[in-house]
């Protein structure tokens, strides 16, 4: 089921959409039902409590050391070396809390964090 509003968009932001979707072939009512779920996902991701998973994405200067972190919700990890320093990937199950706390914990080290969560499971619902 849809149900149908009409939007106002800026300028620059509607010749945008029309750029995309033309050259994806698509509608601009798909391209913006896509943006908003990912949009609402991150967003509803911020509030309450639950359980998650999903990539906190490090960048640091110097490479950091993840079993140091003591951490029961990472569950792999990966680390390279670019152009710009390290760059570390970790996957983390667990509370968002503990996520949250893990992400503070490492970005005292670190240029820029990132997460990006990949799927959650709140109260009665998924």
């Amino acid at each position: 089921m849809k149900r149908r509003f009409g939007i106002s968009l800026p300028e620059p932001v509607a010749v945008k959409l029309d750029e995309l979707a033309s050259s994806i072939s698509s509608d601009r009512s798909s391209i913006v039902a896509r943006a908003l779920q990912e949009y609402l996902h991150n967003d509803l991701h911020e509030h309450g409590e639950h359980l998650c998973t999903g990539l906190i994405i490090l960048m640091s200067e110097k490479s950091i050391d993840v079993n140091s972190l003591k951490s029961e919700i990472v569950k792999a990890q990966f680390t390279i070396r670019s152009s710009v320093g390290y760059i570390t990937v970790l996957y983390v199950e667990g509370l968002y809390g503990s996520v949250r706390n893990l992400r503070k914990k490492v970005s005292r080290r670190c240029i820029f964090t990132r997460y990006i969560p990949l799927s959650c499971v709140y109260m009665g619902r998924s």
